[in-house]
């Protein structure tokens, strides 16, 4: 639910008429809203975020004890299936369209769990709601994998929270990162309820756990770079991260503070609009100067 704060971002960025982006890479939750972000979807945007993420067909606490304990496969404690089938493909279907039209090269990350790192899909997949769940599969709350063109796949989380060096393969100048935690913040590692969550997975596969832990040391690692680059080159760099720990963590059914979550996103955005526009204007002078 911390990826409200991303989608209110990128909806206060298409508020705005900021939309022309080379690339964009997102993980776990917010995957869905960087596909609505580059189909021009804000409405669908906003109404997914608001109006469908805090009811007990998604967020199903009475799962809670058959999830942990192995009871059934059937009762998640988050209904991904729903999610996608119900509401992104039904309600507020993706304009493929749209998509096409707008050329920024959408990626989108999932955990191959065979091969056990990254793998990145487009949003030119010809089944991009398998990839939706795909990405949002978080082990345990999901209980089970997603097949994607012969890889069995969960939340790309579980493998990198910030794949910045996956996005800078591509010939990329600058970049704007979004964070859902505020900088400086420490390890958060599984508490209580995502241990009893995990435990089914972690079972089956007793790597997750010391990578979770390596992910989040790779995650302060990254960002400590980050800051270093936006300290020493801010032509190239820019984070957008809140200021402090968000309403909600992890999943929630609190209307108010999803809410919340979104709008701390979105006037954070503008709040610095004028400055991400001198540095996305920035980046443009600097292509025309080297005839790139």
């Amino acid at each position: 639910m911390r990826a409200g704060f991303v989608a209110g971002g990128l909806m206060a960025l298409m508020d705005a008429g900021i939309n022309s982006f080379d690339y964009g890479l997102a993980v776990s939750a917010s995957v869905p809203s960087l596909a609505y972000f580059k189909a021009g979807q804000r409405r669908d945007m906003e109404w997914v975020w608001r109006h469908e993420l805090d009811t007990a067909y998604l967020v199903q606490y009475k799962n809670y004890p058959a999830a942990s304990l192995a009871l059934s496969e059937d009762r998640p404690i988050l209904n991904i299936d729903y999610l996608v089938d119900e509401v992104f493909q039904k309600k507020y279907p993706l304009s493929r369209k749209q998509l096409q039209e707008n050329p920024m090269q959408a990626l989108f990350a999932a955990t191959d769990l065979k091969q056990r790192e990254l793998t990145l899909f487009s949003a030119d997949h010809p089944d991009i709601y398998s990839v939706f769940k795909a990405a949002m599969a978080v082990p345990g709350c999901y209980l089970g994998t997603v097949r994607v063109d012969q890889q069995e796949c969960v939340d790309g989380g579980l493998i990198n929270f910030l794949p910045l060096d996956r996005l800078l393969r591509f010939p990329v100048d600058r970049v704007l990162v979004f964070l859902t935690r505020p900088l400086g913040t420490g390890h958060m590692l599984p508490g209580f309820l995502e241990k009893g969550l995990f435990y089914r997975f972690f079972a089956k596969n007793e790597w997750m756990f010391a990578k979770l832990q390596e992910t989040e040391q790779n995650y302060t690692q990254t960002v400590s770079t980050l800051q270093t680059h936006c300290e020493q080159q801010p032509d190239r760099v820019m984070i957008i991260a809140p200021e402090k720990r968000l309403p909600v963590r992890f999943i929630s059914r609190n209307k108010k503070r999803i809410n919340r979550t979104i709008d701390i996103g979105y006037e954070q955005v503008r709040e610095q609009e004028d400055a991400i526009r001198k540095f996305l204007q920035a980046r443009s002078a600097l292509r025309h100067d080297s005839g790139a």
